[in-house]
C-alpha cells in the first residue's frame, strides 16, 4: 500500500458507554504532503518522536485484543490495519461493522453517506476537526449508537448480538428494513459489548 499511516485512534465502547481510547500519531518515516496537512492538519513535525507504525499497531492489537471494530467505510479502514498489523494478528481474521454500510441500509435515500454529512443531519457534533482520528472515532461511535437504535426499535428488541448488524450490513438495501421488523424479539448478549471504534489517518 502507498499510504502510511500518520494518526490512529482506537475507543473502547461497552454496553453503550464509552471507555478508554488508543490515541497516537505515528512517524511514517517520510514527509507528510502538503495536501494531507491541509485536510488533516498534521505537519512533519507533529509526528517526530512518535512511535513507528510496527509500536503503533502492536499498541493498538493489544488495545483492540480480539473484540470487533467499527469504522465508516470499514472495507478500507480493515484491509488497511490488517496489512499495517499483520504480524501481530496471528493470521486470525478482524471482525468489522460497517456504519457507511448500516446508513445506507437504515436511513435510505440521503444524498450523500459521508461521515460529516450523516453527523449533520443527525446533530451529532463533533468534538474536533473531523479527519483527526480522535474526533473521527468520537463521532462515529456516536453514529453507530444511533444506528444501533433504530435497528433495535425496528425489530422491536431491546438487546441483540453482534450477529444481526453483521448481516444487516450484507442484506440488500431495499429489504433491509423488511428483514428487521421479521427478526422480532429474541434474547442475546446487549449490543456494543466489546467493540472498538477504529480511524486512522494516512499521508
Amino acid at each position: 500500500m502507498g499510504a502510511r499511516v500518520i494518526e490512529v485512534s482506537a475507543r473502547e465502547v461497552v454496553d453503550g458507554r464509552a471507555g478508554h481510547e488508543f490515541l497516537t500519531f505515528v512517524d511514517p518515516g517520510v514527509r507528510v504532503p502538503a495536501e494531507i496537512t491541509q485536510i488533516t492538519g498534521i505537519t512533519t513535525s507533529m509526528l517526530i518522536g512518535a512511535p513507528t507504525s510496527a509500536v503503533a499497531m502492536l499498541q493498538l492489537t493489544s488495545f483492540i485484543g480480539s473484540s470487533p471494530i467499527v469504522c465508516h467505510n470499514a472495507g478500507f479502514d480493515r484491509r488497511f490495519y490488517e496489512y499495517e498489523a499483520c504480524e501481530f494478528l496471528d493470521g486470525q481474521p478482524v471482525r468489522a461493522f460497517c456504519t457507511l454500510l448500516l446508513a445506507r441500509r437504515l436511513f435510505p435515500g440521503r444524498k450523500s453517506y459521508r461521515l460529516g454529512g450523516l453527523i449533520v443531519e443527525m446533530g451529532i457534533a463533533s468534538p474536533g476537526r473531523l479527519h483527526r482520528a480522535s474526533a473521527d472515532t468520537f463521532v462515529t461511535a456516536h453514529l453507530f449508537d444511533r444506528i444501533c437504535a433504530d435497528a433495535r426499535s425496528r425489530c422491536r428488541a431491546e438487546h441483540f448480538d453482534h450477529d444481526v448488524l453483521h448481516r444487516l450490513q450484507r442484506i440488500r438495501i431495499a429489504g433491509a428494513h423488511d428483514w428487521l421488523a421479521s427478526i422480532g424479539n429474541f434474547s442475546a448478549a446487549s449490543l456494543g459489548t466489546g467493540v472498538n471504534f477504529i480511524e486512522r489517518q494516512h499521508s
